[in-house]
């Protein structure tokens, strides 16, 4: 069996025969995208997850005061 919105755009491009010849298939895409409702069987209820911000590691560059210096 095919998927729902492929026999749906079949079905459009059947019935609309003269808008395939005018539009080409971007048109009937766009028809059959205005009459097309999904159907309730394959409903999937998505869970929202929590907004988790990650600390960012700050990295710390020492400066020349903080370097000792060497002499040779």
């Amino acid at each position: 069996m095919a998927n729902a919105w492929m026999e749906h755009v079949k079905k459009v491009k059947k019935e609309n025969p003269k808008l395939m010849e005018k539009g080409g298939l971007k048109a009937i895409l766009k028809l059959a995208g205005k009459t097309y409702k999904k159907s309730g069987k394959s409903h999937v209820v998505k869970k929202s997850k929590k907004h988790v911000t990650k600390k960012s590691k700050k990295s710390h560059k020492k400066s020349r005061k903080h370097k000792k210096s060497r002499k040779h």
